[in-house]
């Protein structure tokens, strides 16, 4: 998507952090910033249990970790 609006191919649209290399550069133009609104990040919902899958359990910990 990204190489395809730099070669001029049209509008696309991602997550902020992934384009602004390209708009501080000058290649990409923000367009409709007025109608985004800004993102609060990702939300992880699960079972309330006290058995959870170690799986599960080390991904929980795994983003309260990085948060």
């Amino acid at each position: 998507m990204i190489r395809t609006a730099c070669a001029g191919g049209g509008i696309t649209f991602g997550m902020e952090d992934t384009f602004s290399p390209y708009v501080l550069s000058g290649q990409l133009v923000p367009l409709l910033q007025e109608y985004c609104p800004p993102f609060a990040g990702f939300f992880l919902y699960f079972p309330n249990r006290r058995n959870l899958a170690p799986k599960l359990r080390a991904l929980i910990e795994h983003v309260r970790r990085r948060r």
